[in-house]
């Protein structure tokens, strides 16, 4: 049931992922000319080595990326030899290896559509909830999650209506917040910041006329039922301080008039996250059998 990391329960897509050779990855002549230059370091060298010339789990790279990164990041210095340019090299290379597999929709459907349609359910919980102010709102998503109350973790009372939180806080790895971002349009090469954050807000505007003309028969993903009420409704995606203009956003009557692309209407990111987001059925046709003996263990 863990969707805060990718669907590594998917076999068709954890497979891209298993025993990534270093061989494979220097037939890249960029990777290659990474890949002798760190290895002739004099500090970090012969340990690179020994790391990255064995099969690995998803990057041969990240294991040291992430050790220098971690240094930098706490105000630690680097070994002498190794330059901050020298570091973004190792990075990139990282990022190509981890993201390259999720640049298809298969990739983006399989190993984080679950993942997805959690930010979209609470999304859409938002914007049927009716006000009424005699029921007691509490803070699960939806009826059946336990709440947090004094005593401990307890179930909703039959009279307490769940309440859909004003600030929804997931915390993940890197290599599930650089998929999400991908699949919101955003392309840098380089591996994302140390304590990179994600943002999806939901906004309500009725006072700004709606973009004209107005588009609302739009894809949906099969999880969200109709009807639902997206008039009014925007959403914003932000990657740390960067606004991420979805592409599904730029045309006319997706996106709001005075904010531009910057702010989709409801009904077109729902549209631009419907390839993405499948049942559980679909992920179980889609993901294929996974292999009885599946040895990871050195990787």
């Amino acid at each position: 049931d863990e969707t805060m990391h990718g669907n590594f329960g998917c076999y068709n897509f954890i497979r891209q992922f298993l025993d990534i050779s270093m061989p494979d990855a220097r037939k890249d002549k960029w990777i290659d000319d990474v890949y002798r230059q760190t290895v002739q370091l004099a500090s970090i060298g012969d340990s690179v080595r020994q790391v990255t010339d064995r099969p690995m789990f998803g990057s041969n790279f990240h294991f040291v990326y992430d050790e220098l990164i971690a240094l930098a990041a706490h105000g630690l210095p680097l070994p002498s030899d190794v330059t901050r340019a020298h570091l973004d090299s190792l990075g990139r290379v990282a990022h190509h290896q981890w993201m390259h597999p999720v640049h298809p929709l298969a990739g983006q459907r399989l190993g984080f559509g679950r993942l997805l349609n959690d930010v979209v359910q609470t999304m859409v919980q938002a914007a049927e909830l009716q006000a009424d102010a005699s029921v007691p709102r509490m803070g699960a998503q939806t009826a059946g999650n336990l709440l947090l109350a004094p005593g401990g973790v307890r179930a909703p009372t039959a009279d307490e209506a769940p309440a859909v939180p004003r600030l929804a806080l997931y915390g993940c790895h890197d290599v599930t917040i650089g998929p999400l971002a991908l699949a919101m349009g955003h392309m840098d090469p380089d591996w994302l910041p140390y304590a990179s954050m994600l943002t999806f807000e939901l906004f309500r505007d009725h006072a700004t006329p709606p973009p004209q003309p107005a588009q609302r028969d739009l894809p949906r993903p099969p999880t969200v039922a109709a009807p639902l009420d997206t008039a009014g409704r925007y959403v914003r995606v932000r990657l740390n301080d960067k606004v991420l203009e979805l592409p599904t956003c730029q045309a006319h009557g997706k996106h709001h008039t005075r904010m531009g692309p910057s702010l989709c209407t409801l009904d077109a990111f729902l549209e631009h996250v419907a390839p993405i987001i499948g049942t559980e059925a679909d992920y179980t046709e889609e993901c294929g059998a996974m292999p009885t003996t599946l040895d990871i263990d050195k990787k």
